[in-house]
């Protein structure tokens, strides 16, 4: 989904940028744009876009996203790899979690959205390192109660990362 902004003389017209970003960085982006610090146990998910607003932005301003559906279902984004932990959409959308396992789909997908944007062709099974180490990477955002650099944080709730569609899925 696209992020547009307008800010005449600072953002240039008609530019744009491959950087993933999510609500939560807004949080860090307004803290950056007028000149403060986000204290550190605050903002634990929260990366500062405003380079890729100036065109400034070289290198990925966040190692990873992590999103949660409705259904408090998990997924995860790094580069151009998604990983979802659920058969179905996680949520609203068709097909339910509970349609999906029906219909015999794997519990995880995986996508490389560099080849196939509209995530119609799961590849979780060719790729078991990427499940494997995109896994891991939300399992240590978990740990450590943040996604950011900085001291580890408890989380308000306990978590679990992956769940049955059955448990999820509200009627």
């Amino acid at each position: 989904m696209p992020f547009i902004c307008r800010w005449p003389a600072q953002i240039r017209a008609g530019s744009s940028s491959p950087q993933v970003v999510c609500l939560t960085d807004l949080m860090a982006t307004c803290a950056d744009v007028a000149g403060e610090k986000v204290p550190e146990n605050a903002g634990e998910d929260s990366v500062s876009f405003l380079p890729a607003l100036l065109g400034e932005d070289k290198t990925p301003l966040r190692e990873a996203v992590v999103h949660h559906s409705i259904n408090g279902l998990f997924a995860i984004r790094q580069g151009l790899w998604k990983l979802a932990l659920c058969p179905g959409s996680g949520g609203w959308a068709k097909p339910s979690d509970a349609e999906a396992l029906k219909l015999g789909l794997p519990g995880i997908q995986l996508y490389d959205l560099g080849a196939d944007p509209a995530e119609a062709r799961n590849v979780q099974a060719e790729h078991p390192e990427i499940v494997e180490r995109l896994t891991r990477l939300l399992e240590s955002y978990v740990a450590n109660g943040r996604s950011t650099p900085g001291k580890p944080q408890a989380n308000d709730a306990g978590v679990q990362i992956t769940k049955t569609a059955a448990r999820a899925s509200r009627p």
